[in-house]
């Protein structure tokens, strides 16, 4: 969205100031020296977030200084005799130094971060972010010596063709910028990023179209057609194709993830019922085991039964003989007093045994008291992110981190608002700031772990 409003922007201006910017050059060049050291030096992180991505950002963010590339660009694919041609062709070189100036206001303040980190800490960076840099380098190579060459005073003391053949140049930078925004656009749009797939899309629409139009004007001006039918009816399908890669790559990784997350999900049903299957097989198995023993385990109780009910008059006979045997051999002594004659007086009736004191039960020891190596209380730190600093506040109750909050004053919130939840509740969760970074998120995620890492080494006795 931000580009499409630069877009607009930049063909309104080129239209709207072409005499100006034609007769007063340099005032113009001046302002945009005066946007870009701004833009470059000055922290706008405490304006609302509105101002700063729709009006700073189109500084800031090199939108407008690449939607005016664009209409350098697109002038030369204009069919000659156009009026566009017409209109913008003789202010072409000072649009050109104009965009170049806000461009290297850009690449300024992202350069202190960026630049800074690849010539000193590149194994830290992402792909997409070393890749975006040394492209930022060889882009900066190519536009500074053409634009020194766009000063009229410069190219009057150039020979003409040297000064068209080193010119050319611009078709590779051209392409190199399409190549800067997509290396750094399509990861965006694959994370789910709001505006970044459509942002894709608006730049492949103005890049790739430049492209097939620009080879276009080049066939007519060489091959000199007689027809432009079956030129025009070549060149819609290959700008379609063209414009098809990049949108399917940057909504590649949607599609992917729900494939793989029901591929996931099928193993785990065929599991579970294949284990129910087999539970409740086994379990009849199991069940119908049990019943045919309790059967046989009847059949044998009943036999037994009757066996019991057949003899059971000899048994009983038999136990009488053996009793009555026994109280013959054995008679029971007269001496023993019944049971209802009291014990005689004159013999002393035993004293009931004293049962011993219990032993006191030892009293239990007192638990020692807990000893704390952190003070209770919230404590705030900051670390250093993506550009800016991340602060946070950690609440800590008996040696606990029980809560953390954090705001982050990097250009970019959108880094820190990713990678916050998800670190801190890691940290929260184990009890340590040890844990992953956010993928994408890299800086972001460490500065937050530095930070509570600060705040506890604050908290510790």
């Amino acid at each position: 969205m931000l580009f499409l409003l630069a877009l607009v922007l930049a063909f309104a201006f080129a239209f709207c100031f072409k005499k100006t910017l034609k007769q007063k050059p340099y005032f113009f060049y001046a302002s945009a020296a005066v946007i870009a050291v701004v833009v470059s030096v000055a922290d706008f992180r405490t304006i609302p977030e509105f101002l700063n991505t729709y009006i700073i950002g189109l500084f800031s963010r090199g939108a407008l200084g690449t939607a005016l590339w664009a209409v350098v660009m697109w002038i030369g694919a204009f069919p000659n005799g156009s009026k566009p041609i017409k209109a913008l062709m003789p202010v072409r070189g000072e649009l050109s130094i104009f965009a170049a100036i806000l461009t290297l206001g850009h690449n300024i303040g992202y350069g202190k971060t960026y630049f800074v980190r690849l010539f000193s800490d590149a194994g830290r960076m992402s792909q997409e972010q070393l890749i975006a840099s040394i492209l930022t380098i060889l882009l900066l190579l190519i536009m500074i010596p053409l634009t020194v060459m766009s000063f009229p005073q410069v190219r009057r003391k150039m020979n003409a063709k040297l000064w068209k053949k080193i010119q050319r140049a611009a078709y590779l930078f051209y392409a190199l910028i399409y190549v800067h925004v997509m290396v750094l656009f399509v990861p965006m749009a694959k994370m789910g990023r709001e505006g970044y797939f459509f942002s894709v899309l608006v730049y492949s629409i103005v890049f790739l179209g430049y492209a097939v139009c620009r080879v276009r004007k080049w066939y007519i001006i060489r091959k000199k057609p007689e027809t432009k039918k079956l030129l025009n009816a070549v060149c819609v399908p290959v700008f379609a194709l063209m414009l098809t890669v990049p949108c399917v790559h940057a909504s590649a990784d949607k599609t992917r993830d729900i494939v793989r997350a029901d591929s996931d999900d099928a193993p785990e049903t065929s599991v579970s019922e294949a284990f129910i299957t087999e539970h409740v097989e086994s379990t009849s198995i199991s069940v119908s085991g049990t019943l045919k023993e309790t059967t046989s385990v009847s059949e044998e109780i009943s036999k037994e039964t009757d066996i019991s009910e057949a003899s059971e008059t000899s048994v009983l006979e038999t136990l009488v003989e053996l009793t009555s045997e026994v109280t013959e051999q054995n008679p029971v002594s007269e001496e023993i007093p019944p049971a209802d004659e009291p014990v005689s007086e004159d013999e002393p009736s035993p004293e009931p045994e004293s049962e011993p004191a219990p032993a006191p039960e030892p009293e239990p020891a007192p638990e020692p008291e807990p000893v704390y190596i952190y003070n209770n209380g919230t404590y705030t730190a900051s670390a250093y992110g993506y550009d800016g600093d991340v602060e946070v506040s950690v609440t800590i109750e008996n040696d606990v981190i029980v809560s953390i909050t954090g705001v982050t004053y990097e250009s970019d919130s959108w880094y820190y608002d990713t990678a916050s939840p998800y670190v801190i509740s890691g940290i929260l969760e184990s009890q340590s700031t040890d844990v992953d970074a956010y993928s994408g998120a890299t800086y972001s995620s460490d500065a937050i772990m530095s930070a509570v890492a600060s705040a506890l080494d604050m908290a510790r006795k």
